[in-house]
């Protein structure tokens, strides 16, 4: 009886988090009101099947549906795009676990790259092309907007397979080693200038070309504190992007 507890209160809760997710990238949506340039909720769900499993994807399934109807109302469009999302997170899992050893993916630089291509551009494709199709079925979209909402869409989801789910999969299978003073010292140190470079940049009006200066902080993170580091780092300058975009819109 508790062990069906715990599975519900699991399923429940990863579609509690999905749906966060999914509302909080809509609020960022321009194209269209169901297709966002940055959608987190894909690589929770990513990072959720790879770590503990597909037996997690009714809750997938229920937050992606939930956070649809809420943003056009109709039953069946909802339904048919979380099939579409949840279908995307199982084939990207399937795909990464069959050809780039899962949640190990980044233990090498030739499993990275398959992951990048597996979970960050083929899988996503797939999810975005069944619910732009979802969409215009509904009369939600005209069709000669398919091409546009769905590049939106494809972005999205890559954002948040290549962004989030490494980040969520690395801080939960990596080992936790003891640091010294001097390593919190340069991970703060790192965290200004990284900061510091993503507002100079992202949120200040400069001169064309200056764009490379991403590359310093990042490199840091990269060279100094290994995979969880510069994927960390990613997320974070990434994050400074997103606000400075919603800040000019």
């Amino acid at each position: 009886m508790w062990r069906y507890l715990h599975t519900a209160g699991l399923i429940f809760a990863l579609g509690f988090f999905y749906f966060c997710a999914g509302s909080f990238g809509l609020s960022l949506a321009s194209i269209h009101p169901s297709a966002s340039a940055v959608w987190p909720a894909s690589g929770i769900a990513l990072a959720t099947i790879l770590l503990w499993g597909y037996w997690l994807w009714p809750g997938i399934f229920l937050g992606a549906f939930l956070v649809n109807l809420a943003a056009q109302g109709s039953l069946m469009t909802a339904l048919s795009i979380a099939a579409g999302n949840t279908l995307e997170a199982i084939l990207a899992a399937a795909l990464v676990c069959r050809f780039a050893q899962g949640a190990k993916a980044f233990a090498h630089t030739r499993t990275i790259f398959k992951f990048i291509l597996l979970a960050g551009v083929l899988s996503t494709a797939v999810g975005a092309a069944i619910g732009v199709s979802s969409l215009i079925l509904g009369d939600f979209a005209p069709r000669n907007q398919f091409l546009t909402i769905w590049l939106t869409w494809w972005l999205g989801d890559m954002v948040g397979n290549l962004i989030v789910a490494p980040l969520i999969v690395l801080w939960t299978t990596q080992r936790f080693v003891p640091v010294r003073a001097i390593q919190v010292a340069e991970a703060a140190a790192l965290l200004l200038v990284l900061v510091f470079v993503g507002w100079l940049l992202f949120l200040k009006n400069i001169p064309s070309g200056l764009e490379y200066l991403a590359l310093i902080p990042l490199l840091w993170a990269a060279l100094r504190f290994g995979r969880r580091g510069a994927v960390t780092a990613a997320c974070v300058m990434s994050a400074i992007a997103v606000g400075g975009t919603v800040g000019a819109l």
